[in-house]
């Protein structure tokens, strides 16, 4: 039979090594949060995750797992699931999972389905040190990594209650950030984040608008936020254009943080080049390792700081994003903003997962060192 341009192509063979993928799952599941969660464009009490798992032959596996919500990201986990079965399972069994980067290319002949090849990514990636018997920090070139400062995000709509949690969260978990949703699009924001500061003088404190600003209320309003100390404004406004973007960030006196607009290596690069963005958050679900690692290196060259975001994370999704910061160490300043695992109520996670005193620590144990807890996939399945 012919070979479609969709399928791997041949490489020479000293190029390949023996190991072939043999099984790809996508599972979907719907898990538990310990108290509803209110996001800017929904309050939810369950969320909902795609798992994939890339497994060889003799059952050496690699997992990742994405959210998806669809208020925020235009796909839900069925979707998600439904373009690994029917888009990439085709192109993956077989494949030689060591040919990493081929095989993303491959995968990348395939228009959109951002969640889905980043979930392939993340899994090569796990499984590769699986099957070297290395932790992927070490893969990365990284030394004996020590614990990981955490952010905690205080999320909802009132003032009193942020405050509240933000204040617990520190005192009770040891989280060392804390970033604050200003969308009341007023002075409250401003005296919500003086309070902040207020219970917690020594905590890395930034905020985040989700959009909700208009450009003069950004800086009529939200850069008030300045006079509590704050390191970061993240995503105030929804911009029509990049110039507006940098326009505005030339005006706050704190470096604008951007999230939603640094979605591709293209667009941080055009970012920079306008100095549009002071820092850039990277997150897992869009650019996965391999091109976050290009975006870390882009603004470590432009010495614009990375923080890493969250994408809502199990505990499976945190350790991934603690193997990556362990590694670079360009990103040692910021604490990183891993924290969902302490708001759901319970995972299909199965490993050794150090959490202590608002920090986590990667172990030596291969890959990820995340495993899945078949009865958790089975009870969380929908």
């Amino acid at each position: 039979m012919a070979m479609t341009s969709l399928q791997p192509a041949a490489a020479p063979a000293d190029q390949l090594s023996d190991l072939r993928i043999a099984t790809v799952e996508a599972f979907r599941l719907k898990l538990p949060y310990k108290t509803a969660v209110a996001f800017r464009s929904v309050t939810e009490s369950t969320g909902e995750y795609v798992i994939l798992r890339l497994a060889l032959a003799d059952g050496t596996e690699g997992i990742s797992e994405a959210v998806c919500r669809v208020s925020q990201s235009g796909d839900d986990a069925a979707m998600v699931a439904h373009q690994i079965e029917a888009f990439f399972r085709p192109m993956l069994v077989g494949a030689d999972p060591m040919a990493q980067l081929a095989l993303m290319r491959t995968v990348g002949k395939i228009k959109g389905c951002r969640a889905a090849k980043a979930l392939i990514d993340l899994a090569l990636w796990d499984l590769r040190g699986k099957i070297l018997g290395q932790p992927v920090w070490r893969l990365l070139g990284g030394a004996a990594p020590e614990p990981i400062p955490l952010t905690w995000i205080a999320h909802g709509n009132a003032r009193e209650a942020q405050v509240a949690e933000a204040r617990r969260m520190v005192e009770e978990r040891g989280y060392r950030g804390m970033k604050l949703k200003t969308w009341r699009r007023s002075a409250e924001d401003v005296r919500m984040v003086g309070e902040v500061r207020a219970a917690l003088p020594d905590t890395l404190i930034y905020v985040d608008g989700n959009g909700s600003y208009t450009e003069s209320e950004a800086r009529t309003i939200l850069s008030r936020v300045a006079e509590h100390n704050v390191a970061f404004i993240e995503e105030p406004c929804n911009f029509s254009d990049p110039t507006r973007q940098a326009a505005l960030a030339a005006a706050l006196p704190l470096a604008l943080l951007g999230d939603q607009c640094c979605e591709t290596l293209a667009a941080v690069a055009t970012l920079l080049r306008l100095n549009a963005v002071g820092a850039v958050s990277v997150k897992l679900r869009r650019t996965a390792f391999t091109e976050s690692l290009k975006i870390i290196a882009l603004c470590e060259a432009a010495g614009v700081p990375v923080v890493i975001g969250t994408d809502s994370e199990s505990r499976i999704g945190a350790l991934a994003r603690m193997h990556l910061r362990a590694a670079i160490p360009s990103l040692a300043p910021w604490p990183t903003e891993t924290h969902f695992f302490d708001k759901l109520a319970d995972d299909a996670f199965v490993g050794e997962f150090n959490f202590a005193d608002g920090t986590l620590t990667p172990t030596d144990a291969p890959g990820f060192g995340a495993a899945l807890d078949r009865r958790k996939l089975e009870r969380y399945a929908f």
